[in-house]
């Protein structure tokens, strides 16, 4: 690496900001951007490191985007984290009127380029957002099944979005640790998800902490001696306390196979 003299570096600071002011920027939530793209661009000049190795926020990777790329890539972004799986090439060009699937080929390129998606050539659904922490809660349905019988179809394009399947509001889970609720159908390594609330209706299923200290889960009904807890399903002696803490109503089990 060689002597960089102080006009250097503004010479090079100057292009920088050149550049950058190409860029489609938005002046009032970009500034972040701006600074971290003239530090790219300046790191790169004065000392040769690569643009591509230098870390980028998501901010600056979006501010870099041409208007159509940005629309194309919230299109994708939709589709992935609400329908479950990335659009085809030809829903794209649909979506935009670009006839040519190259042209639709060109904008995914500089999108994958730029770091915001990611492309796997041998799968048909080949889209992935580069940033795994935008997780989709949906799932494609294939249909309705049962035994014996051919599998009725879903509409084409229908999800099951599994924060709609749990309802409104707070929710949270348990992991279930052992076979003691197995007669009930819940089994060891089954995640338990409840609506978190601390009051419930009669019959309700719920997971309580009983007299302060043990946890189980059980359907509440209100009795003389306090609160009665009886088991989901099975034949099993009802629980009779006072001290009944509800941590939440029981809206769902998912089990792994």
């Amino acid at each position: 690496m060689g002597f960089r003299t102080l006009s250097q570096i503004y010479l090079y600071i100057g292009i920088a900001i050149v550049r950058v002011m190409s860029f489609p920027l938005t002046w009032n939530g970009d500034r972040r951007a701006i600074v971290e793209s003239i530090f790219r661009l300046v790191m790169s000049k004065l000392f040769g490191f690569s643009s591509e190795g230098i870390a980028m926020s998501d901010n600056t990777k979006l501010a870099t985007l041409t208007p159509r790329q940005r629309e194309i890539f919230e299109f994708l972004k939709d589709k992935i984290l609400n329908r479950g799986y990335g659009p085809t090439v030809r829903e794209i060009g649909n979506e935009f009127s670009i006839r040519s699937p190259n042209g639709v080929m060109c904008h995914l390129k500089a999108l994958e380029k730029k770091g915001l998606i990611s492309r796997e050539s041998h799968m048909s659904r080949a889209i992935q957002l580069a940033d795994k922490s935008q997780r989709a809660t949906s799932i494609a349905m294939l249909g309705q099944v049962s035994s014996g019988s051919p599998l009725k179809a879903a509409k084409e394009g229908e999800v099951v979005d599994f924060m709609d399947v749990f309802g409104t509001g707070d929710h949270a889970c348990v992991r279930i640790s052992d076979d003691s609720f197995a007669k009930d159908g819940i089994e060891s390594g089954d995640f338990v998800v409840v609506r978190k609330q601390e009051t419930c209706r009669d019959g309700d299923s719920v997971l309580a902490i009983v007299n302060g200290r043990d946890a189980t889960i059980r359907r509440y009904f209100t009795d003389a001696k306090g609160g009665r807890l009886e088991p989901l399903t099975s034949s099993r002696k009802a629980v009779y306390s006072s001290n009944v803490t509800v941590i939440g109503v029981v809206v769902g089990v998912v089990r792994k196979f």
